[in-house]
């Protein structure tokens, strides 16, 4: 069994439409000719549909970090850092 196959067999959609964006983007590395606009398109759609999905598209590291930092930030302007002190460099 495949991965698209069973992540469809487990009847998880987010899981679904991300081996099916896994396996389509994959495709694409290899493809050439008017295939390549087709599965563009399917790309697109299935990025569009996996945003579309309760709890947004998938963070990165980058997004992670960013949001801790916010976070880091706003406790310390609130004064509620570490012993109510400052962080420098903010």
């Amino acid at each position: 069994m495949d991965e698209v196959t069973g992540a469809a067999a487990s009847g998880d959609r987010r899981r679904a439409l991300e081996a099916v964006r896994d396996k389509v983007a994959a495709e694409l590395a290899e493809a050439s000719g008017p295939v390549v606009a087709i599965l563009s398109k399917e790309l697109r759609a299935t990025m569009a549909e996996l945003e579309s999905l309760p709890g947004g598209r998938e963070a990165s590291a980058v997004d992670d970090l960013s949001q801790r930092r916010a976070a880091r930030r706003a406790e310390a302007a609130s004064g509620q850092g570490a012993e109510g002190g400052q962080l420098g460099g903010t």
